[in-house]
């Protein structure tokens, strides 16, 4: 992940921490507000719903801020001697650690389960899109199909920024060989054509992520004949080489002496 992508999630988190711990304290005024119907209880059992809503719609780090900011008010506010940090009641101090430690295995709890039902959401996602690529490729007939329509039609069904195929010729990796790009930006174009001046050794590349694109190879059984680059914050490093691999069987139907042929 590009330190953008990674600035991105920070705020976002950050984001939910203000909302939920804003949430917080709205209940905390509400059940002091009505404190002639209310009792510590029923501000309680409102925080632990909140703590439960953070880790659901957030992540653990979210939920555990939150945990932390209602053990907080609930013991300032709630527990004797009310207005102090300080508890005077053996048995408050129970309380206290109880409430703590129900919320923050909430918390996990509920952050795992939303972490699996995401991941289970992306899975989904990445078979439907290797689907229809699979399909696509293989339908696609010997004399119409290029390196850079390959290139297209990934980034189009992955939603890519940017896509690229990079072919090895006369010891150099050609990287306009077969190319596609959608919405990147000119400097990840211009960097990324610095790769055509490389050597044979594929690992250079990878190990540069020039401004997040990552690097996968394309095998013809254990023989390495390209190189696929990719731009995107989503795709998962196991689907894009599950890509590489799929793209690799097809290219074994295009060769020509031991080399891919291309027909742009």
């Amino acid at each position: 992940m590009n330190n953008t992508a990674g600035s991105r999630v920070a705020f976002v988190r950050l984001g939910k921490i203000i909302g939920f711990t804003t949430l917080i304290l709205v209940a905390m005024k509400l059940t002091l507000a009505f404190a002639n119907v209310t009792s510590p209880t029923t501000a309680a059992f409102s925080f632990l719903i909140i703590v439960l809503l953070s880790a659901f719609f957030g992540d653990l780090l979210v939920a555990v801020v939150t945990s932390v900011v209602a053990t907080l008010c609930f013991d300032y506010f709630y527990l004797p001697p009310l207005g102090t940090l300080k508890i005077s009641d053996f048995s408050d101090w129970i309380s206290l650690l109880a409430f703590l430690c129900a919320s923050i295995i909430i918390s996990h709890l509920t952050a795992s389960a939303a972490a699996t039902m995401a991941n289970a959401g992306k899975l989904r996602k990445a078979v439907v899109q290797l689907r229809e690529f699979g399909e696509w490729l293989l339908a696609t007939p010997c004399d119409q199909l290029t390196l850079a329509g390959i290139a297209a039609e990934a980034l189009r069904v992955f939603s890519l920024d940017y896509c690229s195929i990079h072919v090895l010729g006369e010891s150099k990796w050609e990287h306009l060989t077969g190319s596609a790009e959608s919405n990147a930006s000119e400097e990840v174009m211009d960097r990324v054509k610095l790769v055509q001046d490389h050597t044979t050794d594929s690992m250079d590349l990878a190990d540069e992520s020039l401004l997040g694109v990552r690097y996968m190879k394309i095998n013809m059984g254990t023989t390495p004949v390209a190189l696929l680059a990719v731009k995107s914050d989503t795709l998962a490093t196991d689907v894009m080489g599950t890509l590489a691999y799929m793209v690799g069987i097809r290219i074994n139907t295009l060769t020509n002496g031991g080399e891919p042929h291309n027909p742009c």
